[in-house]
């Protein structure tokens, strides 16, 4: 102090503090940045874990839709023999049985449950967020749908054991009588339930599966995935 080096001192203090400063903000920048790797990470392999959840969703939708069509097609094949009065042909057996067993998928949520865990904000691509989100509530509103109609479940416990005298899964149904069940209203109210049914969920089947698709094409593009 005494020999006049007072600024020079100072000097030295601030070059020290500066140096200081840059190094914890250098620290912090590498922190920031691991922080970021690890989120960017931890992202695409919740994209990827979706993406190949989806891709094994669209063989089950297709077999949804399937199911849903030979509905319609096999309802609609009792209702045209009942209207023209036709006699009983063993083709019936199949379509009595077939008629119920109409179903919506149950996608796998597992992937997407740990996403909204986490925070659905970890995927950054909006559309891939949005669209991911619209398709897995749809699916769980269908479901809650179908579980609350419980269409298969009524033929099972009350259409089958009155009407029919043998059943077998997917194979046949063999009615009791069948000139009386022609006429018989429980049952074809219960048809009718069957065929509305199937009917929409077909339309929202081929709904899912487009947005199943897209997902895809959004999810490959952004994580750019090689199939």
């Amino acid at each position: 102090m005494e020999t006049g080096k007072t600024a020079k001192y100072f000097k030295y203090a601030i070059g020290e503090i500066i140096l200081v400063v840059i190094g914890i903000l250098i620290a912090l920048s590498i922190n920031n940045w691991n922080e970021q790797r690890k989120i960017s990470n931890k992202e695409k392999e919740l994209l990827t874990e979706i993406y190949t959840y989806i891709k094994y969703d669209t063989i089950q939708l297709n077999k949804e839709y399937y199911h849903l069509e030979k509905v319609v097609s096999y309802g609609n094949f009792i209702k045209k023999k009942f209207q023209d009065n036709s006699p009983y042909e063993k083709k019936l057996d199949t379509a009595f049985v077939l008629i119920s067993e109409g179903y919506v998928t149950e996608v796998n949520y597992s992937t997407y449950n740990r996403i909204e865990n986490v925070g659905l904000e970890i995927i950054k691509n909006d559309s891939i967020r949005t669209l991911m989100t619209q398709y897995y509530e749809r699916s769980k509103n269908l479901k809650y749908i179908e579980d609350y109609f419980e269409n298969t479940k009524f033929f099972r416990q009350q259409i089958y054991p009155k009407y029919f005298k043998s059943y077998r899964h997917s194979t046949y149904a063999i009615p009791i009588d069948y000139e009386s069940l022609k006429i018989n209203s429980e049952f074809n109210i219960a048809l009718d339930y069957s065929l509305n049914d199937a009917k929409f969920f077909m339309r929202f089947s081929k709904i899912k599966k487009m947005e199943a698709k897209a997902l895809l094409k959004l999810i490959k593009k952004e994580i750019q995935i090689e199939d």
